[in-house]
């Protein structure tokens, strides 16, 4: 009888923690991160109205057809947001989430997000998110775990005050 019960409580303990641990392995965003995704939909709707004019140099193509993470930070919390550039350099799907197979990173700060995304205009938020970029308020690097990007990465970090 002790067997029989002792093997029930280790079974629902086993049911209960796989249902628990999807859940508890889900990091709580912080609480501006909505108002975040909102203004990156709108930056990222004039950022792609005015793509063809955004000049970052040579950089540009390390950025294109890639997979990005973007952590943006405020106040000690981060939050992760994720999207892929394309071939043209717009920017689509993007998520309120970070993605697994992201290539690059990009890492900045609310108040840069908000700047882009209170451009009245398209060129405007091009001009904005390249100035971010040249005056690293906006820095691009490898993903963790994509050697070969955080080796040109950091290449071109390096050089980016020659490059752009």
């Amino acid at each position: 009888m002790f067997t029989r019960s002792l093997a029930l409580a280790v079974a629902t303990l086993l049911v209960v923690s796989v249902a628990i641990a999807p859940v508890a392995a889900q990091p709580d965003r912080p609480s501006w991160s909505g108002e975040v995704f909102t203004q990156l939909e709108t930056g990222f709707d004039l950022y792609n109205d005015a793509s063809g004019g955004l000049d970052l140099g040579p950089l540009a193509g390390q950025i294109e057809n890639k997979r990005v993470n973007l952590y943006v930070s405020d106040g000690g919390e981060t939050a992760v947001y994720s999207f892929r550039m394309t071939g043209d350099g717009t920017v689509v799907d993007l998520r309120e989430s970070a993605h697994d197979d992201a290539t690059l990173r990009m890492e900045t700060d609310r108040e840069t997000m908000s700047n882009i995304a209170d451009a009245e205009g398209g060129e405007q938020a091009a001009n904005r998110f390249a100035d971010a970029v040249r005056n690293d308020d906006i820095v691009i690097k490898g993903e963790r775990g994509n050697v070969v990007a955080q080796v040109t990465w950091g290449v071109l970090n390096a050089l980016k005050g020659l490059l752009i």
